[in-house]
Formats: C-alpha cells, structure tokens, sequence
C-alpha cells in the first residue's frame, strides 16, 4: 500500500490518493567456511548431469545419500541449519510467523565471536533478517525487490546471479565489517573481532542462498532448453551461479583452505504423492536433499548414513576449532567414523515436521527415520514404510510392524512436545479487547478450529491443496477466473484459513471490496489472533471507504480500517505492514504527523521495504520537512532503484525549491519504472512548463487527456493548465 504526490501548478499542494577459540589457535590454522543452501532441491537431482559444477565438487567430496531435512518449509529449515537444533527446540514452525530468538547461538555468531569475518547473500524475503537468521553476520544482503502493492508476500526472491553477484563483490573486497554492507542492510550486529596480523588475514564464514527452482520454475532459457523440465532448468541455472563461485575461489588460492558445504533446504513433490510442490506431506520426495561436505584435505567417499541437516552446524563450528555449545547435539560430519558421532546419530534419529497443513484446517504432520524404518504420525494416524525395500514409500507396512510403529511414535510424541508450537501464544490483552470491540472474539479468545482432533490428514486432501496452488496462481496472474476457482475452495473447506482469506482477497483485487469484507470479518471471527488477517481486514475497509458514496458509511469503513490496523499491533507489534496501514489512514485522516510516526516504525522494522520509505518521504513533506522527505526518498531508491514514488517525490521537491530543471529527471524516471503514473506525468509537464519548455508541457497535459477515469483529478488538471497556455486540447 502506498499513497503520492500531485504537484499541480493550478494548487501546488502535495495530496494523498556460547563458545571459544582454543587459546593459542592460529587463524591460518582454521579453515574458511562456505555454506551454499539451494531451495527446494531434490536429492535425486544430484548426479543425474543436471548440475555439472556440484557434480564434480561431489566426486571429491563426502556426499551424504540419505540426508534429510527437518521441516520441508524453508524458514523453519535454515534455522535448523544454522542452530543445529529441531524445530520444537527453536521454535521456528512455519514461514512467515516465528522468528528465531537471540537465545539459540548460530553458526555466525559463534564463529565471530572467534574472529572469523562473516556474510550471507540470501535469495528471498522469506529469509529476510527480520526472521532472525542476520545475528552475527558482519553483512546480511537480503535486498529482494518487492511488489509496491504486495511487499510482505513471502514469494519475493531475486535470481541467483543477483545473490551471487553481491557474494563474489564482497569475496572480493573481505574487509571486516560493514563497509560492503549493501543498501538497507545497515543494522547489522556490532563487530567483535580482533584485527588479523598483517598477512595472516582472519578466515570467513560466508553463506549463500538460492531460491530459483522454487516454483514457479522460470530459468533463464538457456537453461530450460538444455534441460527437459523448467524445475530441472532451476536446478541448473543455480548451479552454474555456484559454480562462478567455486571459480573465483579456486582462482584465488582460497579453495584448498575451504571447508564447503553444500544442501538443500528441502525437496520437491513434483507429483510423488500428490504432492506437487512442498510443505504439506512428509515423504522423502520433499525431505531427502543433497548433503556435500568437502574439507580440505578430505577424501571422497558416499555414505548412505541417515543425517539430519541439523549437522551441519556443530559440523562447521568444529571445523573452526570450536566445542560446540551443549545444545548443539548432531555429529561432525566431517569426522562421522567417531564412536561418540555414531551414539549421538542413533541416539538422535531423524525427526520431522510440517505444521503448515493448519493453514488448510488440517493435521499436522510428524515424522521418525532411523537407518532403515520411517514413521509418519498425523494426529491418530500412523504410517510406517521400510526404506530399504520400499525406498519410494509406496506400501505402508504399519499393520505389520506394530512395534516399529509404537517405539518410534513414542520419540515422536517426546520431541514434539518439547517445544512450544506458534498456535499456542497467549493473546495479549490489548488485543483481546481490541478484537472484542470489532465484534471478533468474545470475552475469551476462541479456540481455533485447527485444534480439533479430527482435522483431515493432508495426504487425503492433497488435491484441493493441488487447486488451491492453481488459483493462487491465477490469483498472481490477475486472471479473471481466480475468484470463481477460489470461491469452490473455499466452499468446500470451510475450515481453510489459507482458502477462506485468499477468496477474500481475490474479490478485494477483483474490486469488490464489500464482498471482501464480508469473507474477511467471517474469518477473523474464527481465527481473531492472525495479525495478518486483521491488515487485510483493514485494507479491505480503507478501500470500500474510498468507493461508497455514502459519507456515514465511509467514516464507519474507515474506523473499522483503524481498529483493525491497531488490533494487528496489538497482536503483533512488529507489524511492518500494520504500521504503514495506520499510517495511511493518518494521512487520510489529515494528520501527516501521525502518520510520520507510523511510517518511521515501519521503515525501521523492515528497513528494505522501499514504499515505507517513500511513503514517510511524502508524509515528511505533508509536515514541511523536506530535509527529512529527501532522505527517505533516497533510502528508498537505494533499496530499489525503481520505485517511482520516490523519484516522482524528489520531482516534487525540485520544484518546490524552485529547481523545474532538475525536477524533470525524476519525474522522468518516475515515469520510466511506472509508465502510467499519472500524477508524475502531470507533474513532469508542470516541471517542463515552469522550466520553459512550454511545447513539451503542451505535449504532455495533451497525453493525459485520454486517462482512465480513476485519474480523473489529472485530467482535470491537465485540462485547466492546457487552458491558461492557451492550447487547444
């Protein structure tokens, strides 16, 4: 959501619409490490001459044929990653709604605290920093450009060139630090390392993250016609950007001095199961990933041992000639032979889970595999598979292995239960009044329908999860069926969340804001503690207020926009969105201060968000600090270089200080990113028009003559200032 500025020459007024380095250890001594996490790559994938480069890494390398994820989702799974630990320990369950806590060390900030330099490169907004994975990396570059109208959607990624890109420049300049910390990443955790002796320059912890073969699957088509499926094509697109980085490493002598790994986060169903995609089902199609581990000096070997992915954390903080802290439990991968690593392996097993079917109103699921067995537990429901004979997962020997079943669903209920799950928060009581007021929740928050012990196993409902991932694709595509498609959904499954919010939003983007309304007040009455819900709600009310014409009805819409907004901050203070939400209304409400305050908040909060920034540059301006209004706009085209709101913003300002000259190149490059901004094109011709060029005005105001009626107030003002030329229209 965002709001403008329209300079107008008739009335110039801007408007809304814990652990140590051995003592004496040399840093020469100590390996550098690079982590290389590729989303959704399947472990038949490797070897199969789809990706060359990790191919031929792997012939040199230990190659782990049954590594598994944790979670099949890929927030959830990088923490495990990167702490080491399950995610009932972590906490971290599902994309987009936990965050991990300062309390569970990281390989990043163990291995600062010992003097290693450190930086990721991540490839999706679903790994933003806000998640928690930034703490101890001297540079966190996760600039992904983001839709102005869909900023917090988590499908936000850029291509692997980008992230390499970014990668290879700082491989390039390692000075310790954040000097080559890219824009909007300027919070990162302070330095603590001690400067290197001269030429003997401290090691560093890098890690690069690749979303491409996420669906939608669209590689660079070079690559889709060298490969025979578009998910193939990802895979190697994103092994190609690897392997630029294998290359430079190797040119600089730094290879051989390397520890590398190299995994997915988690598979890919491709129609196993049912299972088009991720998330929703716990066979080995979307758990079983690659796993390289390449040390220097390491011979190459395959091992079929069943490890976690929750490995590679005390793994590489070993590498560094750390102890890992005591709650990082898993092997060393590197050293896998020990007595004491093949205890901890078994003693361990390899547990799994997806808490994403709740979304659907479905189980979740858990899963156990040892070296031979695999148990899947959705809520009463138990299936068991024996790996070594039915690798495939295609009989469920359950009523034959009663006691592999009941040993291994004991583990399963024990490690499950020991964390705490992101259903089960305490609603605090601001928003519980809040939400009573809106007419939400009644005097004590109601359960969920999620915590019903009859929810359907999702391996049964995979096919409308199938359709759903099709009309939300339409949806994305701004298709004209998406709403009826949606519509069936949610019809049928009164108790999907995910279904009932998505028709909304459909109708919302159909312009039906009353229907959206009427869909979203149904849900939030059901779910009343989603902060994002309660935004919609909101959003969904602001625009039903700027469409009736009826002035009592608008005031209760906007009210109700409001409510919504501070009962979403209310739940979840760190509510970017609802911030930006709360500001807006200030600014329809006519009070830019109010506003100022609310944008601040959520610039600070996601600071590479570039409309939050844009819009606090316009709400600066509306209080006559154009000081202040410039410096946001600048942050937000140092986040994306696009953003025509912020270019049309620094126009405005040009002009106000009396500068049309220099107004006209922002104005013109507000106009490239977004040709049919009405408001900068009007203003383009008033700069050109008080900058003399008067035949290009003309031009201009003539162009807009012909606007859609929703620019009507631009026409209109087109109109008049063609008039006071004298022009014909």
């Amino acid at each position: 959501m965002r709001w403008r500025g329209l300079l107008c020459a008739v009335a110039v007024a801007l408007a809304p619409v814990g652990c140590s380095r051995p003592p004496g250890a040399s840093s020469s001594a100590r390996p550098n490490v690079l982590l290389v996490t590729i989303d959704t790559f399947r472990a038949d994938r490797l070897g199969a001459g789809v990706a060359p480069a990790l191919d031929s890494l792997a012939q040199s390398s230990v190659v782990f044929t049954s590594a598994r994820a944790t979670v099949p989702l890929t927030l959830p799974s990088h923490v495990t990653i990167h702490t080491g630990l399950l995610p009932p320990a972590h906490a971290v369950r599902e994309n987009g709604l936990d965050s991990l806590g300062e309390q569970h060390p990281t390989i990043a900030t163990l291995l600062k605290r010992a003097g290693y330099r450190t930086a990721a490169f991540v490839g999706a907004f679903v790994l933003d920093r806000r998640f928690g994975l930034a703490q101890g990396f001297d540079v966190y570059d996760d600039q992904i450009p983001r839709d102005p109208n869909a900023t917090e959607r988590l499908e936000a990624e850029r291509p692997a060139s980008a992230v390499v890109d970014r990668a290879l420049a700082w491989l390039e300049h390692p000075a310790p630090g954040t000097e080559h910390a890219a824009p909007g990443t300027e919070h990162p955790a302070p330095s603590t390392q001690h400067p290197a002796p001269t030429g003997n320059p401290a090691p560093f912890f890098l890690w690069i993250h690749l979303y491409d073969p996420h669906a939608p699957y669209n590689p660079p088509p070079e690559f889709r016609a060298r490969t025979n499926s578009a998910y193939n094509g990802e895979i190697a697109y994103a092994d190609a950007q690897i392997g630029r980085v294998f290359d430079s490493l190797r040119r600089s002598g730094l290879l051989a001095r390397t520890l590398v790994i190299v995994a997915g986060d988690h598979g890919e169903g491709l129609g196993d199961h049912g299972e088009r995609t991720h998330g929703m089902l716990l066979y080995d199609s979307t758990l079983r990933v690659p796993l390289i581990v390449a040390a220097p000096g390491g011979a190459a070997t395959r091992r079929s041992d069943a490890v976690s992915l929750a490995a590679i954390a005390p793994t590489i903080v070993r590498a560094a000639g750390l102890a890992p802290p005591t709650e990082m439990t898993g092997p060393n991968l590197v050293a896998i032979d020990t007595v004491d690593d093949r205890q901890k392996r078994h003693a361990d097993d390899l547990y799994a889970e997806t808490e994403y079917p709740r979304v659907a109103g479905w189980t979740p699921l858990q899963a156990l595999t040892d070296a031979r067995w695999k148990t899947i537990r959705a809520g009463p429901a138990t299936e068991v598979y024996d790996l070594q004979n039915d690798p495939a997962e295609a009989r469920d020997v359950g009523a034959s292995q009663p006691s592999v079943a009941t040993a291994m669903t004991a583990t399963i209920d024990r490690v499950h239960a020991s964390g705490r799950g992101s259903a089960n928060r305490p609603m605090p009581p601001e928003a519980a009044e809040r939400l009573r007021a809106l007419g939400y929740v009644s005097a004590a928050p109601s359960k969920s329908v999620s915590s019903s012990p009859t929810r359907p196993n999702p391996s049964a409902k995979i096919a409308d999860w199938n359709a759903f991932e099709d009309a939300l694709s339409a949806l994305n595509d701004h298709r004209a069926d998406a709403a009826a498609m949606l519509e069936r959904l949610a019809a049928g499954n009164p108790d999907a969340q995910v279904f009932q919010t998505t028709y909304a939003r459909a109708l919302k983007d159909a312009g039906q804001p009353d229907r959206a309304l009427a869909v979203y007040r149904g849900a939030a009455k059901r779910w009343p503690d989603d902060a994002t819900l309660l935004h919609d709600i909101a959003v969904a009310a602001r625009d039903a207020a700027n469409l009736t014409r009826d002035p009592a009805k608008a005031a209760a819409l906007r009210q109700e926009a409001q409510d919504a907004d501070r009962a979403a901050v209310a739940l979840a203070p760190e509510s970017a969105i609802a911030h930006n939400g709360l500001g807006l209304m200030a600014i329809d409400a006519n009070k830019p201060r109010e506003a100022v305050s609310e944008f601040e908040r959520a610039a600070a909060i996601d600071p590479g968000n570039a409309s939050y920034w844009a819009n606090l540059g316009n709400a600066r301006r509306a209080i006559s600090d154009p000081a202040g209004a410039e410096q946001a706009y600048r942050r937000a085209l140092d986040v994306e270089p696009r953003t025509a709101d912020a270019a049309n913003g620094l126009g405005v300002l040009r002009v106000e200080a009396h500068q049309p000259a220099d107004a006209v190149q922002w104005f013109e490059r507000a106009l490239a990113a977004s040709p049919d901004f009405a408001e900068a094109r009007l203003n383009l011709g008033i700069a050109l028009q008080e900058s003399g060029q008067t035949a290009r005005a003309v031009e201009i105001y003539r162009s807009l003559l012909g606007a859609p009626s929703r620019h009507a107030r631009e026409r209109d003002a087109a109109a008049k200032l063609l008039a006071s030329l004298g022009a014909a229209r």
